[in-house]
């Protein structure tokens, strides 16, 4: 297999990456704080029944960008929430949801046809919703039915949203009283993440993230977590696809080890197409980092490439957001390198336009 090369100049120039982003989703990476910010505030002054702190269970519905927040919320939540707390991705509701539930929809547009779908099911069953959205149809029924919406303004695609997706749902959780106050957290978060922020904007002399986008570029990136950092590897493979128009894979710990790794020396291309992340945190398991350790002499052994990311933190919601910003820019440069204007999503386009004409 031919290594491919790129022209780097791409990223190096201010001028070139604005060209090469019409889109501007280059800004939308920098706004993660202020999406992180205004959410938060935003959940705050919002008026939410008190009898929505009194539910068995949570479930969060939504797809892609407007499901991750859910996802990221609920692993950040693991160690305090006394109900549990769920993700679905799909039409319809799980049996377990109903009038003690307290159903989370969680749609960008308003108008994602299985978080509807999952809506109307909250609706039907008696459970507690609660919308978060821009607007669109989620919007039009929820105040219909005289239920909260919590509804923000910013102009994005779904992907570059997740300071909202996160922050709506940990302000609404906490505006309930199902979680504590977490305003201290958020604020030691932002700090860490305004002085990373600064090390990765396109105009920074020395950038480890265009240094790693250069060393990823030509390869399909499969990212491992655990916990919260599982969660974030899952982000990552969602962010080369949409953003950087790239084959990826993600995976998680502990169930890697119990399968992954005896697949790791076949095909005998694999050791030249994929770099695996290990998305590592100080905060993880003990058992997690013995696993992380022996996991890279495995792959050492299968002579697969393989890169640990870890950002120090004062708080795992800080190593996460970090974790987040800096793997969107390196999905954002890997983009330009692979010629790639990282903001339209022309194959998701397509497949909806074919499933409103019946397929």
């Amino acid at each position: 297999m031919a290594t491919m090369t790129a022209d780097t100049s791409v990223i190096e120039s201010v001028e070139r990456i604005r060209a090469a982003d019409p889109g501007d989703m280059l800004g939308r990476i920098k706004e993660l704080p202020d999406q992180i910010r205004d959410a938060w505030a935003i959940a705050g002054r919002a008026s939410l029944p008190s009898g929505y702190a009194g539910v068995r269970n949570i479930t969060v519905a939504g797809m892609g960008g407007s499901a991750i927040g859910g996802d990221l919320a609920a692993a950040l939540l693991a160690d305090e929430l006394k109900v549990p707390m769920s993700v679905h991705r799909d039409y319809g509701l799980p049996a377990f949801v109903g009038p003690e539930s307290l159903v989370i929809a969680s749609s960008y547009s308003g108008n994602t046809e299985e978080t509807l779908s999952a809506f109307e099911a909250a609706r039907a069953r008696g459970a507690r919703v609660l919308a978060l959205t821009t607007g669109g149809k989620l919007a039009e029924l929820a105040r219909a039915a005289s239920l909260p919406v919590v509804s923000f303004s910013y102009k994005a695609r779904p992907r570059a949203t997740l300071g909202y997706s996160l922050g709506l749902v940990l302000g609404a959780l906490a505006k309930v009283g199902l979680v504590r106050d977490l305003s201290g957290d958020i604020d030691l978060a932002l700090a860490d993440l305004g002085k990373l922020g600064e090390r990765v904007d396109e105009r920074a002399r020395t950038n480890d993230a265009k240094k790693l986008a250069r060393e990823l570029y030509g390869r399909v990136v499969v990212a491992y977590g655990a916990g919260v950092m599982g969660v974030l590897a899952r982000r990552v493979k969602g962010q080369w696809n949409e953003n950087a128009k790239n084959w990826s894979a993600y995976d998680v710990m502990s169930e890697l080890n119990h399968n992954a790794v005896v697949g790791f020396p076949n095909p005998p291309i694999a050791k030249e197409a994929l770099t695996v992340l290990l998305l590592r945190s100080d905060r993880d398991n003990p058992r997690h980092k013995i696993r992380f350790d022996v996991t890279r002499e495995l792959l050492d052994r299968a002579q697969i490439p393989h890169r640990t990311l870890q950002f120090a933190g004062r708080n795992m919601l800080s190593e996460a957001l970090q974790t987040v910003l800096f793997t969107d820019y390196v999905s954002f440069y890997v983009a330009l390198l692979n010629g790639a204007d990282p903001s339209p999503n022309d194959a998701i386009d397509y497949l909806k336009d074919r499933l409103a004409k019946g397929g």
